[in-house]
């Protein structure tokens, strides 16, 4: 059985480096790069500890942020203000199933789900059935009144402030994206596309877009991911 795993892993490895060849990176010098930062890591945490911040470091957790720079080799033909999702496994914001779990240090999100007006009800009726899956949901904002309650630039500032992510129904998707205004898009915090289709599968799809970070394509040779 052990022999097995250690199959296992050695053909994931594998197809790992194979995957890595085929779009031009050197699986080696990755590696390397992600030993030095991962060190690094843990000397920050190791010094922070000695100087008395020790309480401070286990209050807070020692997980940081990191951002993958990407560099084209050309321009984008085209971009998109559609954010593209990438399932990362361990997320930025705190899911259901890692709620009870103590190691995990992720924050829980709040979030603003905007909808049509019509869909305002049945929506926030789910939020108060699924409190587990749905109580990150702290706002279910309809399209209309998007458009009349936050019309000038410092109603949406203050909007775009009060909330960590913001999703949409991909129906009203481009109309929502004029009514936002430019900054939601400098901050990169534009509205991600979920299906409303179905009801029963709202949490399921709140629950996938917690669980992920976001890559955007704009007009430049560098993309950022967190």
């Amino acid at each position: 059985m052990v022999a097995a795993m250690d199959d296992d892993a050695s053909r994931r490895e594998a197809d790992a480096a194979r995957s890595l060849a085929k779009h031009g990176l050197d699986a080696a010098l990755l590696g390397r790069a992600m030993t030095a930062l991962l060190g690094y890591h843990e000397r920050d945490v190791a010094a922070s500890s000695g100087k008395g911040d020790k309480k401070k470091v286990q209050l807070l957790g020692d997980d940081k942020l990191v951002q993958v720079q990407i560099g084209l080799a050309r321009v984008p033909d085209r971009t998109t203000p559609k954010p593209i999702r990438v399932q990362i496994p361990h997320p930025l914001h705190r899911v259901a199933a890692a709620k009870d779990d103590s190691s995990d240090s992720a924050e829980e999100a709040e979030v603003c789900l905007i909808v049509k007006e019509e869909s305002k009800s049945w929506v926030k009726d789910l939020v108060e059935r699924f409190p587990d899956e749905l109580g990150c949901v702290k706002k279910v904002l309809g399209l209309q009144s998007l458009r009349i309650k936050h019309k000038r630039y410092e109603q949406r500032r203050e909007l775009l402030a009060r909330f960590d992510l913001f999703l949409c129904d991909d129906r009203i998707l481009p109309m929502v994206g004029k009514a936002i205004g430019k900054g939601f898009f400098e901050a990169k915090k534009q509205p991600v596309p979920i299906k409303l289709t179905r009801k029963e599968a709202l949490p399921v799809a709140v629950q996938r877009c917690l669980s992920a970070t976001y890559m955007h394509i704009s007009a430049g040779t560098c993309i950022n991911i967190r």
